[in-house]
């Protein structure tokens, strides 16, 4: 075993449910909440429902339900199907170290892990914490990204730690897991660059499907490659260099500083949207001939670098453009699951707002970040007027966070094609308590239809 398996899996095994912070225990409580959300509005996505249409061919014993039906299929195609549902919007949560993983995706595997044992609420949390921290943290110490690999690699080590948690596997089984996750799932980077495809959306999918199926493997038995990450050949000497985890697991832990989105648009584009919408009360969108948006280097670069990003083509593109989020906002006074299920993207009005969008970085707010999150957008009339609107953090950051209610609402608004309001409010009671249940499953029975 290397120092960094070494690390990983006396985290995952030291972890208790009454070690957790109040404070940590309630942000990840909303973070369930926020992600059964975007799973059930994204129910009649096209990549969900091809999604739910693969896991429906298998059935298991022990199986696990699919989010928003009474399916059962194996334990990892419903992690699958799960995690694709919670994916696909982009409005699940986020985080930011040297890359950006969603640490969320990660309950759909844990959430099918549990369920197939019949394990308790605290179990579950237990779980959910470890998968949140071993991505966290691993994002912490590299970028995936800029190394030209995805971060779902990390993805699949997470989700094993957590399900292997969540299974109660021997540390040597946990060893087994992490190595079996890693070894065989090192993903490309491709999956985020040029026109996007749905495969942008189940990337993460796969990744907890292979996350559960090492720590299937390792409860059965199977061996690993020693030495993943240190070894000759093992990560850090093939793809991320030398890797710091010393902050592993020190508090806070990272469940409770992990962001939450306001609009179905990546991360970075929360804040210049949330800028737009408040300039456009002053602005009337036909005089504008120019519009500048300033911010820090690290955003400008994640939406706008590639072509495809001015003239996106489809869905997964357009909430990856940063030119699109700030022109459909000021047009349309929103961006909604509407602005993309009617490819807004491809009509005239708003391709021509996007060529006047010009994108420049203030090196004062690339110094600020990541302590301060900048925006300034400046709209230039043809009058000659500029507009100017200056915002810092956006909805959902820590440091402007979303109350319960503000959660609540949200996940109201997602799942109303789905639940009766009488359904929401009894998931609200199970989840704000989910510690107390002696089951898991329940939750999938409350959130079923009829």
């Amino acid at each position: 075993m290397d120092t960094i398996e070494d690390r990983l899996i006396s985290f995952a095994e030291a972890l208790r449910f009454r070690d957790i912070d109040p404070a940590v225990l309630r942000a990840l409580k909303q973070r369930f909440i926020d992600a059964i959300g975007c799973a059930l509005g994204a129910f009649g996505a096209e990549p969900v429902s091809m999604a739910r249409k693969i896991a429906s061919r298998v059935q298991s014993s022990p199986g696990a339900t699919v989010i928003g039906t009474r399916e059962k299929s194996s334990i990892e195609l419903a992690g699958f199907a799960n995690t694709a549902m919670i994916r696909c919007l982009d409005l699940n949560d986020d985080y930011f170290g040297k890359d950006g993983p969603h640490p969320s995706d990660t309950i759909g595997a844990v959430l099918a892990a549990a369920e197939s044992i019949g394990a308790d609420g605290e179990t579950f949390i237990e779980g959910a914490v470890v998968s949140y921290e071993t991505l966290c943290r691993l994002a912490d110490a590299v970028g995936l990204r800029d190394l030209g690999w995805d971060y779902v690699t990390f993805t699949s080590v997470a989700a094993a730690l957590g399900v292997g948690k969540v299974l109660g596997l021997s540390r040597e089984q946990l060893r087994n897991a992490v190595s079996l996750a890693v070894v065989p799932n090192c993903a490309l980077g491709q999956t985020r660059l040029g026109e996007l495809s749905m495969w942008k959306g189940l990337a993460s999918a796969n990744a907890c499907r292979n996350g559960i199926f090492a720590a299937q493997l390792a409860k059965e038995g199977v061996t690993a490659p020693e030495k993943s990450f240190e070894g000759k050949n093992g990560i850090e000497k093939q793809i991320t260099g030398r890797l710091d985890l010393s902050s592993f697991g020190t508090q806070p832990l990272r469940a409770g500083v992990v962001y939450l989105k306001n609009w179905p648009v990546f991360y970075t584009a929360q804040l210049p949207l949330q800028t737009a919408l408040a300039i456009r009360q002053n602005v009337a969108v036909e005089q504008i001939s120019k519009i500048i948006v300033e911010s820090y280097k690290r955003l400008l670069g994640r939406g706008s670098t590639d072509p495809e990003r001015w003239r996106p083509a489809s869905r997964e593109t357009a909430d990856h453009s940063l030119p699109f989020c700030v022109a459909a906002a000021l047009l349309d006074g929103d961006v909604t699951l509407s602005t993309f299920e009617s490819s807004r993207f491809l009509d005239s009005d708003i391709v021509e707002l996007m060529a006047k969008v010009e994108l420049r970085e203030d090196p004062e707010f690339s110094r600020q970040y990541p302590e301060v999150w900048n925006c300034r957008i400046t709209v230039h009339l043809r009058s000659g007027e500029p507009v100017i609107m200056h915002s810092v953090y956006p909805k959902g950051h820590p440091k402007n966070p979303f109350s319960d209610a503000e959660v609540e609402e949200k996940f109201i608004c997602l799942a109303e094609s789905l639940l009766t309001r009488a359904q929401c409010q009894r998931f609200f009671d199970f989840a704000w308590r989910v510690e107390e249940t002696s089951d898991v499953g329940e939750l999938l029975r409350v959130l079923a239809p009829g």
